[in-house]
């Protein structure tokens, strides 16, 4: 007994380590046989247990890990006490579908089917998709396959299958390592290896190939802006106040400069709204501009011109955008691009956060929020943006637009590619949940893009990770992040950013090849477990 519950142990700690910002180590090694582990005690413990027990088990492993990955949810100075049972709710999904595909497994191995261990890995891919795709506006975080993109080759091995295809590789490899232990065959050793090697392999030599081929001769000059104040200290303060910072922090720009970048809702108030005094900011103004006239009144549209005229660029600002329609007020969360020539383009963020952008379920789901968490209930109607978010950015260079973790989508991402986007540009805002995980979880799930993609990224953020990537996951410049041993800071980076780019299989097919894959698992195992069902079952040898 101490030997099984030592492989759950083991496999726990395992898995529990197994992120990217956490440990490399861990990371790869669970990729392997982190999970094998824990399918390995829960079959010697059907000899001793129930299944309800042992799915029971399974349900606790798994709810206990993602509590884990997902403990920076816990953070509830500003999204309040009512997080703990979205988490709770999120985690009890989560365990739930994987604790039950781990029962699977094991029954497979147990009534020795072992045709239908060669389906299983698609099956997972299609369970996943349900929640990446189906689970409201989708949970990209902390997908199965996630722990493999440690690596630069892991990463890379993204830009053939994407997600879908990394987490298909991690459970085959697990799947593989679990039957290896069971049969002792010399074959499924060597599958186990290979499929242990495979993405690595593959994604080494295309790194290694694009590396050596690598040119800077095209660069973007950019300036990301990070303003360093959470969402309490931005509530502290006037309009002004917090453009006399920006401003103030603007004036450490070195020019030339292409593009400056503002995070996510930067300034209140939209675009157009005359909110500004002249007797108040004229000194900020007059050393922006010191010749331009100023009327009476102003707004966040002035401000960014003013800058976009001084620097002789263009500037992205994240803020929000009303629009009335039909007499009822909706908002969007929005990216504005100014160019030099004061020419506007705005892009609106399509894919929102559930419960703080938008309340789930319609009319009851509002009904109920109002009854229990009324301090959720919005006011007012905010809605997704309808179109793509590729700007001009000079008159040669596009830059493909997201707003907060829209990034971490493939498939959101993956148009901008075939727009001809050259650089991806990414506004958010992690300060909702201050000193945790979250800025470098965040972080390391959208920057997976770069490679998918093969474009260089920008990110501006108030307090989380402000970086430049290059089109191969390499960081070429980073601004210090909020965490528990780094406090809220300010600050401004500017880097020349190369414009490299290569053509990627995920950028031509998507998702596509591994959801099709994952339907015809799915046809396959139903089909497999029909057939068997007809047949006299096996003696359990195992």
């Amino acid at each position: 007994m101490f030997k099984l519950v030592s492989y759950i142990i083991l496999s726990w700690v395992l898995v529990c380590l197994a992120q990217p910002d956490v440990s490399v180590v861990a990371s790869v090694v669970s990729c392997i046989c982190g999970y094998s582990l824990l399918w390995a005690g829960l079959f010697a413990l059907v000899e001793q247990l129930s299944w309800k027990k042992v799915w029971c088990i399974a349900f606790i492993w798994t709810w206990t890990v993602e509590g884990a990955h997902f403990s920076w949810m816990l953070e509830d100075l500003y999204v309040g006490t009512s997080i703990y049972f979205v988490w709770g709710i999120l985690l009890s999904y989560l365990a739930t579908l994987f604790a039950s595909f781990s029962c699977l497994v094991v029954w497979c191995c147990r009534k020795q089917y072992r045709g239908a261990l060669v389906w299983l890995p698609g099956v997972w891919v299609a369970i996943e998709a349900i929640r990446y795709y189906g689970l409201l506006s989708g949970v990209s975080f902390d997908f199965i396959g996630w722990p493999l993109t440690a690596t630069a080759y892991g990463r890379q091995f993204g830009s053939f299958f994407g997600w879908a295809g990394q987490s298909f590789l991690v459970i085959a490899a697990n799947i593989c390592c679990f039957a290896a232990c069971l049969l002792k065959h010399s074959f499924s050793k060597g599958l186990w290896l290979t499929l242990c090697a495979f993405p690595y392999l593959l994604g080494g030599a295309h790194y290694e190939y694009l590396k050596k081929h690598f040119s800077d001769s095209e660069v973007l000059r950019v300036t990301i802006v990070q303003p360093g104040y959470s969402p309490h200290m931005h509530a502290g303060r006037t309009a002004s106040a917090i453009w006399r910072g920006l401003v103030s922090l603007c004036q450490t720009i070195q020019t030339p400069v292409d593009v400056i970048v503002f995070p996510e809702v930067s300034v209140p108030f939209g675009l157009h709204r005359q909110a500004y005094t002249l007797h108040e900011n004229q000194p900020v103004l007059e050393s922006l501009l010191p010749n331009k006239s100023w009327g009476e009144f102003f707004t966040n549209l002035d401000w960014i011109q003013a800058i976009a005229e001084r620097y002789q660029c263009t500037v992205i600002m994240g803020m929000e955008r009303w629009e009335n329609k039909g007499g009822i007020l909706h908002l969007y969360n929005a990216a504005e691009c100014v160019s030099r020539e004061g020419e506007i383009t705005s892009y609106d963020k399509r894919i929102l956060v559930p419960g703080g952008e938008y309340i789930p379920g319609g009319k009851i789901g509002f009904s109920l929020c109002q009854t229990f968490f009324p301090e959720f209930a919005l006011p007012f109607q905010r809605l997704p943006g309808e179109f793509s978010g590729v700007v001009n950015i000079t008159e040669r260079i596009k830059a493909g637009i997201s707003i907060c973790y829209e990034e971490t989508f493939g498939y959101a991402i993956r148009p901008y590619k075939r727009q001809q986007a050259d650089i991806l540009v990414n506004l958010t805002n992690d300060g909702w949940y201050p000193r945790s995980r979250l800025p470098l979880v965040h972080f390391y799930h959208g920057m997976l893009r770069n490679q998918e993609l093969g474009i260089p990224c920008i990110r501006a953020c108030h307090t989380g990770v402000s970086a430049a990537v290059d089109s191969l996951g390499r960081i070429i410049g980073i601004l210090p992040w909020e965490s528990r041993t780094c406090p809220v800071s300010t600050g401004v980076l500017q880097v020349s950013v190369p414009l490299y780019s290569y053509h990627t299989v995920y950028a031509r097919l998507g998702d596509a090849p591994l959801l099709l894959i994952a339907v015809c698992s799915v046809i396959g195992a139903i089909a497999y477990f029909y057939r068997k069902k007809k047949e006299t079952p096996p003696q359990t040898f195992f």
